[in-house]
């Protein structure tokens, strides 16, 4: 029951945000029944590679799912790109050359100290804040990447693995922003660029 109500409520199923609910899905029985109750309402159980998060997808796609799906990249397109850029800077500021990926943490403090003595880092931030922040931007840096933390664990993305050392990890969700925005690189090569000169601007 768990299962189906994050599956419902759009969650993506990670052994770091759903650790207890990943491991049931990792039973042959337990993820046909979940398949076989989701199938009923037309959608199916997907997962992200073999070791990725599991989520519900569109079973058969019509018109109507259609446009749903082209909301949905839309909303990446003009929404989840500047936190891309902004997961870029991070993973910048701490010095790893690979992108950020399920399981890897974000300490806050350190953070905040690496991007405020780097001119380009900052400026990076500064391009991406409004769209990350709206019109809530604080004179803190602190304050300002907090919002922007706590915003991607509101959509799934980050997680609190410690509150009072204001330490996040990334959830299993990432995998799907990276494969959508590799697939909107592919295929709409010009609205990404437009994006992302947007958030230049």
């Amino acid at each position: 029951e768990q299962i189906i109500h994050a599956l419902l409520a759009g969650q993506f199923i990670c052994e770091f945000r759903h650790p207890g609910l990943y491991e049931s899905l990792h039973d042959e029985e337990q993820r046909a029944r979940v398949n076989q109750w989701v199938e009923a309402i037309g959608y199916r159980l997907s997962r992200l590679g073999e070791q990725g998060a599991y989520f519900m997808s569109y079973g058969n796609v019509d018109a109507d799912k259609r446009a749903g799906i082209r909301k949905q990249f839309k909303d990446i397109k003009s929404e989840q790109w500047p936190r891309m850029q902004f997961l870029m800077t991070a993973q910048h500021a701490l010095e790893n050359d690979l992108l950020l990926t399920p399981g890897s943490l974000i300490e806050l403090p350190n953070l905040v100290d690496r991007i405020s003595n780097s001119p380009k880092l900052t400026d990076d931030f500064r391009t991406v804040l409004p769209y990350l922040v709206g019109a809530r931007v604080s004179p803190s840096l602190h304050d300002n990447l907090k919002r922007t933390l706590d915003g991607m664990c509101g959509d799934g993305y980050l997680s609190v693995r410690n509150a009072e050392r204001e330490i996040y990890m990334v959830t299993g969700k990432i995998d799907y922003l990276h494969q959508v925005i590799a697939f909107l690189l592919d295929h709409e090569p010009s609205v990404i660029q437009a994006e992302a000169t947007r958030s230049e601007e």
